[in-house]
This record gives structure tokens, C-alpha cells and sequence, in this order.
């Protein structure tokens, strides 16, 4: 399990504060000493920490993990296009990966583009199409009007399907 920062300080926290605040003016009203109040209210504070850093940080974790993933498989697509052909165009540049997440009953499916061009900015269409492990297609999308600034990756789309997708296969074309 890899540690992200957004896991512990997220706008969710702000929950914290506002149940030790409840608390901490409860305490007042029922007319405890200072010492009980800021001592009940700290402890409280650190109970509701907790009780929201877990399902925040499982949460977080999954999608960071998931994005951190898909950018490094993005970059490892370039590094063995690279090493196979001479990139000519901005098209050339312009990667797009599939990643398929879950288990059996359901599938997270995210489609990342990323430009690999030095200076061009590219817009255009990108047209994906998934193919699952019998090779029948899952599904076909076209991105109008895509816009990436040179060295920009960043997600296209997010969709799940019931389709068994042990293995899948994907292919796509960048249009001006």
C-alpha cells in the first residue's frame, strides 16, 4: 500500500473539526472544567481523525493508485514506440492506453491519452475501441475536439462494464 498525502488532510477532514466542536461545546454546556473539556475534545478529535482517514485514505488510495499506473504505462507505450519507429507527426506523439480494473463481476475501465510532443499541442479526435479476451468488441468511443498541451496526459474516460475482461486488447487512431 502506497502512502498519498491527500489520504490524511482532504476537505473531508473538515468533518473532524466540526464534530470537535460539537463535542467540545457539549462539554461546556454540561458545565465541565476546562481541563475535561479541552482534554474529552482532543481525544475526540483523534477518534473522529481516524474514523475519517480510513475510508477516505482507502478511497483515495485506489484512484491515485490507479492513475499512477496508467501514466507510467503511458510513458512505457512511448519508450517501446519510440525505440520501434521514427516519430514524424503529432500524431505520432499522442498515446492512448486502456486499463481494465476489478474482478469478476465488473470491470473499471480507463482510457488516459497523453502528447509526447516536445512543443505541438494537439487537438483532434481520438477514436478507442476495446475488444475483450474472446476479441468481440466492448465498446467504441470517439473523444471529439481532444486538446493536449505538449507533455499533458489526462483522462478521457471512465466506464464499467459486467463483460469478463481477463485479458483485452484495444486499438486507436489520433486525427487532426
Amino acid at each position: 500500500m502506497k502512502l498519498y498525502p491527500e489520504m490524511f488532510v482532504s476537505p473531508w477532514h473538515l468533518i473532524v473539526v466540526f464534530f470537535a466542536l460539537i463535542a467540545g461545546v457539549g462539554l461546556m454546556i454540561g458545565k465541565y472544567d476546562r481541563k475535561t473539556v479541552l482534554r474529552s475534545t482532543g481525544l475526540s478529535a483523534l477518534v473522529f481523525y481516524f474514523i475519517v482517514t480510513i475510508p477516505v485514505g482507502l478511497i483515495t488510495q485506489d484512484s491515485l493508485y490507479k492513475q499512477e499506473t496508467m501514466q507510467t504505462k503511458l510513458d512505457q507505450r512511448f519508450e517501446e514506440l519510440k525505440e520501434k519507429s521514427s516519430l514524424s507527426s503529432v500524431q505520432d506523439h499522442i498515446i492512448v492506453y486502456v486499463g481494465a480494473y476489478g474482478g469478476k463481476e465488473d470491470t473499471d475501465i480507463l482510457v488516459y491519452a497523453g502528447n509526447y510532443h516536445s512543443s505541438e499541442t494537439f487537438t483532434g479526435d481520438i477514436k478507442v475501441t476495446v475488444y475483450d479476451m474472446n476479441e468481440e468488441e466492448v465498446f467504441t468511443e470517439t473523444y471529439e475536439q481532444v486538446t493536449l498541451a505538449p507533455g499533458e496526459k489526462r483522462k478521457l474516460d471512465s466506464t464499467y462494464t459486467s463483460q469478463p475482461m481477463n485479458t483485452y486488447q484495444f486499438q486507436y487512431e489520433a486525427q487532426p
